[in-house]
């Protein structure tokens, strides 16, 4: 049988009417504030996580003028991480930030809201790497709004992390090009490595491969200076055997090529 609109209507009123009746209550109020804030946190240290999340949200949206809301907020953004969900996470740390910037949990939302952009990067390089620019974003301003920070130093290790990461994805670029024997394209990407990301491990690679390709491109003169400028300043690197072994056969070479004809 065919259900009119108004039968609908009324069976969803006598449905409603039911569970609202002496049998209790299925929408439940709110508890106190307090209550539910103490709920919020009992899921969150067992590690409940989803219902601490739910926990926190019937407090930050029911109860938005209590004296606490920011440690809801607080603890409702951690919820999201503890749960791995680093986006919604950063969105709440954000919110905490925005909206309650004097609150004592403001530094440290800021700082997590950065960590949130880095773990929700995907792992391979090759990827979107977006998220790791938010963070060196994110993390930096932090260095900057809170130099006092005791997180100050683990920030910085993550940006530089981060920038690591940016700086490998354009280091693989220039190697591709270097094995389809591309040397300007991948010089293009060595040098960019080299001006962009020079706090990380792939300037000193990049600068060795640039002083490669000159030195394949049999320009010995523009290789051993490169050579000679990565011995001076990366003398720690393993691969300072190699470049002094290709300093050795260009010294070869020139003094070769210096020799006079005697015919």
């Amino acid at each position: 049988m065919k259900l009119t609109v108004l039968s609908i209507v009324t069976f969803a009123l006598v449905s409603l009417s039911l569970l609202t009746g002496c049998g209790g209550s299925a929408l439940k109020a709110p508890e106190s504030a307090r209550d539910q804030f103490e709920k919020g946190m009992r899921a969150f240290e067992k590690k409940k996580y989803m219902r601490a999340v739910e926990e926190f949200q019937v407090l930050v949206y029911n109860f938005p003028g209590t004296d606490f809301i920011d440690s809801a907020q607080y603890y409702l953004a951690l919820s999201y991480y503890g749960d791995r969900d680093y986006e919604l996470a950063a969105v709440e740390f954000r919110r905490l930030v925005n909206s309650y910037p004097r609150s004592e949990f403001a530094d440290d939302a800021q700082f997590m809201a950065g960590v949130c952009y880095y773990e929700n990067t995907p792992g391979h390089y090759g990827l979107d790497q977006e998220d790791l620019k938010r963070a060196i974003n994110a993390l930096s301003d932090f260095t900057l709004d809170n130099p006092d920070s005791p997180l100050v130093e683990q920030a910085e290790q993550i940006i530089l992390k981060a920038r690591s990461k940016l700086a490998k994805k354009e280091y693989r670029n220039g190697f591709l090009y270097l094995k389809m024997l591309d040397y300007q394209a991948a010089k293009i990407y060595f040098q960019y490595v080299i001006d962009e990301y020079t706090d990380t491990e792939y300037a000193a690679r990049s600068l060795f491969k640039l002083a490669e390709i000159d030195y394949k491109m049999k320009d010995f003169s523009a290789a051993s200076e490169k050579f000679n400028q990565f011995v001076n300043i990366y003398n720690d690197s393993e691969l300072i055997s190699r470049a002094n072994e290709y300093l050795e056969k260009i010294s070869i070479k020139l003094e070769t090529s210096n020799v006079p004809d005697e015919s």
